[in-house]
């Protein structure tokens, strides 16, 4: 079975209308229910604005999330900087990003993680007119990133032949994408297509369903198709970690559990075929 990851904060109820959010004092908390319920990792946030509590970001804080990861056998495989949401790698910003950028990778390097999440969305968004301002950028995080035993996985809003092209463009071996079905269904009703189109360019996915109007909602209750895009996943033999970054529901841990019970019945139900 496909390993079961969740985004840091979504095992934990948030404030009102707080969606991303770092659970603050209470993030061990997230590791404790994540082993009880077979979730192997918690994709660890740096937010869209520097938060210096965030133990990511220090050394004492670092050693706690080893510790904790491995009291309750929890991996740390991957993290995420939404900082560059708020922040654009291009722009009056981008000499003070790529400090950040590069801290968050050393940061990364240091909890072992070997995988970092790029959201090139909002302040970051990278489109078919702008992308190839983006190549350079991207290359030089990309052998930054190497140089720690580091892959970049790119999380856009592109169509599959843009993003092909896009990777195609920026060349390096340790840069990848994520396919997100929550925010793909948006622009595309066709997931199946881009995923056998992208192939074995997706190392990471992040499941979620979207309603008509946007809204993270609850799995099988939105646009998206699962069968179809578990049936595309297995025909380009994915065997990447699927990642929730899904609605909390009315309790996180009792959401979860469903989403899992999801996942597994739509995987069986292909491999069955």
């Amino acid at each position: 079975m496909l390993d079961f990851g969740i985004v840091q904060g979504r095992l934990t109820q948030s404030p009102p209308n707080e969606l991303q959010w770092f659970p603050g004092d209470k993030w061990f908390d997230e590791f404790v229910i994540a082993e009880k319920i077979g979730i192997k990792f918690i994709e660890l946030l740096a937010e869209r604005e520097f938060n210096k509590k965030n133990p990511l970001w220090s050394e004492k804080g670092r050693d706690e999330i080893k510790k904790v990861s491995e009291k309750n056998n929890i991996k740390i495989y991957s993290t995420c900087t939404d900082y560059i949401i708020n922040h654009g790698i291009l722009g009056h910003e981008a000499e003070s990003v790529k400090q950040n950028v590069k801290k968050f990778l050393d940061a990364t390097a240091i909890l072992k993680s070997s995988v970092v999440i790029f959201p090139l969305l909002e302040e970051s968004k990278v489109t078919p007119d702008n992308m190839s301002n983006f190549v350079q950028p991207i290359k030089k995080f990309a052998k930054y990133a190497s140089e720690k035993n580091i892959s970049i996985y790119l999380e856009t809003l592109l169509k599959a032949e843009d993003l092909e092209l896009f990777l195609r463009e920026i060349d390096q071996p340790n840069v990848y994408c994520v396919f997100d079905t929550g925010n793909r269904i948006l622009e595309s009703s066709d997931l199946s297509s881009e995923i056998k189109l992208l192939n074995n360019k997706i190392k990471h996915v992040h499941i979620k369903d979207k309603n008509s109007g946007g809204e993270n909602v609850l799995l099988g209750t939105g646009k998206v198709n699962f069968h179809e895009v578990f049936q595309a996943l297995s025909e380009i033999n994915y065997s990447g970690p699927l990642v929730f970054e899904t609605t909390r529901g009315s309790d996180p841990i009792l959401t979860a559990k469903y989403q899992m019970n999801f996942c597994e019945f739509f995987y069986n139900e292909v491999q069955r075929n």
